[in-house]
């Protein structure tokens, strides 16, 4: 039997984009979105650290790297490269 980690298809690519929905409609998450591979990739619920860090990051010209499940197109890590 495969674990979780097994079975997800990961994926990683450099943003290009980034869409920071920090004040969502009630009743709905935050989310993070980059654009990577020529489609968007969510990221819920990211933490302030992670809002700030891609924030910055895109503002200063650094490079960030989004690790995805290329069957859910869920983001599963995000790495900044100063």
């Amino acid at each position: 039997m495969r674990s979780a980690v097994e079975a997800a298809a990961l994926t990683s690519g450099v943003a290009e984009h980034f869409w920071d929905v920090v004040t969502p409609l009630p009743g709905q998450p935050s989310i993070l979105y980059l654009y990577i591979n020529q489609a968007w990739r969510p990221l819920v619920n990211p933490n302030q650290v992670t809002h700030d860090e891609v924030q910055e990051a895109f503002a200063f010209g650094q490079q960030v790297i989004g690790i995805y499940d290329s069957s859910t197109n869920t983001i599963q890590a995000v790495i900044v490269n100063k």
